[in-house]
């Protein structure tokens, strides 16, 4: 079977969840199907080789996605408010890409073409003839609400809320130009079900390569907690800035000696400025973050917005961390309070669970262990890519709805 799937880019190098997703079933799935990969990147960049050694065809759009900051971006913020169309569908959409996938349409000739991230589902709208399926790793309306129910400024606010809305019609729409839908958690499928309840849906939870995030000891000295996340991305920049504002400093009248380090690549210069109160690290981009998880004893997810389910929560059990999240950070997941996590909102309560956990070292070490054995039932990355590539086949065998 010939899939062609549509991606904003290359996912390559590992370092954002979806990117960790996107890459880890595809690449199981390239000995299964003939898969081509389209993508805004440079034809010799070394996400190309990755997947050219993945058994996968890389087919690079070279028009740039516009950046988040600069004149610009601002510009193209400006002009959406004149689109039917949000900006994350109108930034994202070229003449260019169109072009290639009609020329892959006909040279092609594939069975089925996968929308690997909702906005995608643009360049599809009007193709009758083929099966297709929509990727949904967040709800994007979600985050969006999220975003506007956080935000204190009031422009800022407005002009959010006016971008919920226009997400929140796109989503529906595009339900209705696909065949089948992807979501990553039983959540998310009954919110698309809700919003086209004849659309087949597969759950694909995300995953965790559990031999790479390998269980580690407890760390002899307590005293360290660990954040990791990519900073460019503004849920976790909320993140940060709502657990260093409103969380850290209980835990600093309690004990100055706590440390927390937040990992994660192109954090803006405010998160930045952060790292120079006390306690505080903003480390940027590393080669590796198993070695800031292994040196910390309690690994956090302090989230307020987001959607799907989060990689980082899975990657932290796996190398047997105990955990402490909101409920929006570990929503998605089979985790339960007090058995393999523990889940607060109010800024007080986690800090105490946090304090807890680096004082009762048996507890903690219980925590991590039961996260270890559900990462290990649910969550392995082969598993879930025999999931989809059955969907997969199902959907491209089927008659068009």
């Amino acid at each position: 079977m010939r899939i062609l799937i549509l991606d904003e880019e290359f996912p390559y190098p590992l370092n954002t969840g979806k990117r960790i997703r996107s890459f880890n079933l595809y690449c199981r799935l390239a000995s299964r199907f003939e898969i081509i990969y389209v993508g805004y990147g440079e034809v010799n960049s070394d996400a190309i080789k990755a997947f050219k050694l993945a058994s996968m065809t890389p087919v690079p759009v070279s028009t740039q996605i516009p950046n988040k900051k600069g004149l610009a971006f601002y510009i193209g913020l400006f002009s959406n408010l004149f689109s039917s169309l949000p900006y994350i569908v109108s930034s994202h959409y070229s003449q260019v890409y169109q072009n290639i996938i009609d020329k892959y349409l006909r040279e092609f000739n594939p069975d089925i073409i996968i929308c690997e991230w909702t906005p995608y589902a643009i360049y599809v709208k009007n193709f009758k003839s083929i099966n297709k399926i929509v990727s949904t790793h967040n709800i994007e309306a979600d985050i969006w609400w999220r975003y506007y129910k956080n935000e204190k400024n009031s422009f800022r606010r407005w002009y959010i809320y006016e971008q919920w809305r226009k997400v929140k019609r796109f989503e529906k729409s595009a339900l209705k130009w696909v065949d089948a839908a992807l979501a990553v958690s039983s959540l998310d499928r009954e919110k698309i079900i809700d919003n086209d309840p004849d659309l087949p849906v597969a759950v694909i939870s995300n995953g965790v390569d559990l031999d790479y995030f390998y269980p580690m000891p407890q760390p002899e000295n307590r005293s360290h907690i660990v954040f990791t996340g990519s900073m460019d991305w503004r849920p976790n920049q909320d993140a940060v800035r709502y657990f260093v504002d409103e969380i850290f400093p209980f835990l600093h009248a309690i004990r100055p000696d706590i440390t927390c380090s937040f990992v994660g690549r192109d954090p803006p210069a405010d998160i930045k400025a952060l790292g120079r109160l006390p306690g505080i690290h903003i480390t940027g981009t590393v080669d590796d973050v198993r070695t800031y998880v292994e040196r910390s004893a309690v690994y956090i997810v302090p989230l307020r917005i987001g959607g799907g389910s989060r990689l980082k929560i899975l990657e932290a059990l796996a190398m047997k961390r105990a955990v402490v999240s909101t409920t929006i950070g570990a929503e998605g997941l089979h985790v339960s309070h007090g058995q393999n996590i523990l889940l607060a909102d109010d800024p007080y309560v986690f800090a105490q669970f946090i304090l807890q956990l680096l004082e009762d070292k048996p507890r903690c070490l219980n925590l991590a262990t039961e996260g270890r054995h559900l990462v290990e039932q649910y969550y392995g990355w082969d598993a879930l890519a025999n999931q989809l590539g059955d969907f997969i086949q199902k959907v491209g065998s089927s008659s068009l709805r």
